[in-house]
């Protein structure tokens, strides 16, 4: 969030540069906001972008996780309608971790639509690129929702299969989001399978990953650069200075 604080104020001085830089802005804020489960600013910073004259690309990255938006509000229509207009296979021209993503994109939605078939065969897709393109926390999630849908099918082992690797990659990254979403199937796993003493790690890792996520957003909603994720129109709000990291610069 500070790095996108720190860009925002940087382009502020220039105005063709904050013309020209908004859109990543927006992205950025939409990004936090869907990391704070606050869908609503999440979606209104991502139509945002999708509505602007970024490039096809950035609309594209906003329009994916405006997809998961809808998804993880049970918004069905809207999904369905944007879904269409991102089919992996007929997207332009885009760059393999776009695609990639779009095949995420719609393995999760059907995921949760039951259609575990279908799932399978989008998220084997995202697997090839994202291993091609070293693309970590794309390997790892599409690892870990692989893992529930063969939990769902019963099949146990391969189940472990794909989670195992999925923990060890999320660790390296890091990336506790992932790590918690793993945590949480290693559970289930080693209570099927009985092993009562790696299911009693498997909760207390999930536990600690958990209260760390929930530290993380306490802290980071008290911070005055919170308050950016409601900012779509006019000038933005004024906010301290934060000093630039070498993050950050990549603006």
């Amino acid at each position: 969030m500070a790095n996108a604080s720190h860009a925002l104020h940087i382009c502020k001085q220039e105005p063709r540069l904050f013309v020209r830089h908004r859109p990543q802005i927006n992205a950025l804020l939409g990004l936090y906001a869907m990391s704070m489960n606050c869908m609503e600013a999440a979606e209104a910073q991502f139509s945002t972008v999708v509505r602007s004259n970024a490039t096809s690309e950035l609309r594209i990255l906003a329009s994916l996780n405006l997809a998961i938006v809808y998804l993880r509000s049970k918004r069905e229509h809207e999904l369905v309608e944007l879904l269409s207009r991102l089919n992996p296979e007929t997207l332009p021209l885009v760059s393999h971790s776009l695609r990639a993503a779009a095949y995420y994109v719609h393995g999760l939605n059907a995921f949760f639509q039951a259609r575990y078939n279908d799932a399978k065969r989008y998220l084997r897709e995202t697997l090839k690129m994202a291993n091609a393109e070293d693309l970590n926390r794309l390997t790892s999630c599409s690892l870990v929702l692989l893992g529930h849908i063969f939990f769902s099918l019963g099949n146990s082992r391969e189940s472990m299969n794909m989670v195992t690797p999925a923990m060890q990659l999320a660790s390296k990254i890091p990336d506790v989001h992932v790590q918690l979403w793993a945590s949480a199937l290693l559970k289930d796993l080693y209570r099927l399978t009985g092993d009562m003493l790696r299911e009693q790690e498997a909760i207390q890792t999930h536990s600690n990953f958990s209260q760390l996520l929930l530290k993380d957003h306490f802290q980071a909603s008290q911070l005055p650069e919170h308050n950016l994720i409601q900012w779509i129109e006019g000038d933005p709000p004024l906010l301290p200075v934060q000093p630039q990291t070498p993050a950050t610069s990549l603006l």
